[in-house]
């Protein structure tokens, strides 16, 4: 059998059966795991799957929990917008290049960029890079390339991930699904993940905005551990005891009143 026809064999399984094993397909097709970890990279980075561990998934079978990006962006909206706000006004200075996560928490930093000169700002979220052109020519505004992903709206692949390498920021703003001691800041899709991961190793520094609803809460990746974060924003509703693990293990945090 031709690659070519076994690769379009797995991404036809993979999407009548939502997932498979590597075990299955080498099994399937009398192949060794390499040749199927190869064929499940090659058909992750057309974006026809997910690969996971011990072997791949369909993509809207990854994240049943993640909701469409605008009732996220409705959600703890007062909290985000507190968090975002203080961010903009303490950890941005003019003459500097900042890599924007498509977070629903980050886009609200927007509005409170336009006063600093010359920013340059990087995304890959659809919505930020929206937001931002309504403040050109005070922002300088770059988006990436790469499969435009629904429900989080974001420009995620190899096409992305490439594009970002390309650049060295001063500071990446981020968010996350949930936060946990165990396994850091964590996202329901590893397409995503792969780009905020680059993001946060590109930049000199890494400041994670999340609000108080997701500390504690769990999700399928983790694209950042806790000891790699620079500086924690959060509101004043999140839980004590977890601020003050945080801070006994070295982290920066600021707890915005609301």
């Amino acid at each position: 059998m031709l690659a070519r026809e076994r690769r379009n064999r797995i991404a036809n399984l993979v999407k009548k059966q939502g997932s498979v094993t590597i075990e299955e397909l080498t099994n399937m097709f009398d192949v060794s795991r390499i040749t199927i970890w190869k064929d499940l990279k090659l058909l992750e980075e057309k974006g026809f799957l997910a690969r996971v561990h011990g072997g791949a998934m369909r993509l809207d079978k990854l994240n049943p929990e993640e909701k469409e990006f605008k009732l996220r962006s409705k959600a703890s909206s007062k909290e985000k917008e507190a968090i975002a706000h203080y961010a903009a006004n303490n950890y941005v200075n003019d003459n500097e290049i900042l890599f924007l996560d498509g977070g629903t928490t980050v886009l609200e930093m927007i509005p409170y960029l336009k006063k600093y000169e010359n920013i340059t700002i990087l995304t890959n979220g659809l919505y930020t890079l929206n937001r931002a052109s309504n403040h050109i020519p005070k922002l300088n505004v770059i988006s990436f390339g790469g499969i435009l992903r629904k429900p989080s709206f974001t420009f995620v692949g190899p096409d992305a991930e490439e594009y970002i390498q390309k650049y060295q920021v001063d500071t990446a703003f981020v968010s996350a699904f949930g936060i946990s001691l165990d396994n850091g800041l964590m996202d329901p899709n590893p397409l995503d993940m792969n780009v905020k991961r680059i993001m946060c190793e590109k930049a000199k520094r890494v400041i994670v905005l999340i609000d108080s609803n997701k500390f504690g809460k769990h999700s399928l990746t983790t694209f950042f551990k806790i000891d790699e974060i620079d500086f924690l924003i959060t509101d004043e509703a999140a839980p004590t005891d977890f601020i003050e693990k945080l801070k006994n293990m070295g982290i920066n945090i600021e707890v915005v009143p609301l």
